[in-house]
């Protein structure tokens, strides 16, 4: 099971493309829901305890980074950030969410590390194993690069590729 949360329900199909199974739109779900209504999702046949075995938050939102925590799986799922948050804001939770076993990490560029995994990454996509051109919504002259951040921030854009 794989569940993506978003805000644009237009991202939908993106994701269903890359491998999602269920989709949910948060406008939808009140923000004091979220967490039970995912956890509720995970929960498998006869265990009374939900969550996911990982979550991952994009948003640079700061509570959405502890709902992603909250909706791991406690004893072992695992919350990666990955999205940047504002200069200067700060997360917090309460010290029951770590030490009941959930993981939180953050990770830059996916956790590549240059100089060994970007030959492998351009390998991977240069043999067929990994699918980039799709991601690639938009093509853009340098002289329009603010028209590539002002698609990003209206959430029309997955990529913008700038040529200069």
């Amino acid at each position: 099971m794989i569940i993506g949360v978003d805000l644009n329900p237009a991202r939908e199909a993106w994701g269903r493309r890359f491998g999602m199974t269920h989709f949910v739109n948060a406008s939808e779900v009140p923000p004091a829901e979220m967490v039970p209504h995912l956890v509720n999702m995970t929960r498998r046949r006869g265990d009374m305890i939900g969550g996911a075995d990982y979550t991952f938050d994009c948003t640079g939102n700061v509570q959405v980074m502890r709902q992603a925590l909250e909706c791991a799986h406690r004893g072992w799922g695992v919350s990666v950030i990955i999205g940047v948050a504002p200069a200067g804001a700060e997360i917090s939770t309460r010290p029951f969410q770590l030490v009941t076993g959930r993981v939180w990490k953050g990770t830059a560029f996916g956790g590549a590390r240059g100089r060994t995994d970007v030959p492998k990454i351009v390998d991977w996509y240069m043999e067929g194993k990994i699918e980039i051109d799709p991601m690639i919504t938009h093509t853009l002259p340098l002289e329009r690069i603010n028209e590539g951040f002002d698609l990003m921030h209206r959430g029309e854009s997955i990529r913008s590729v700038v040529i200069y």
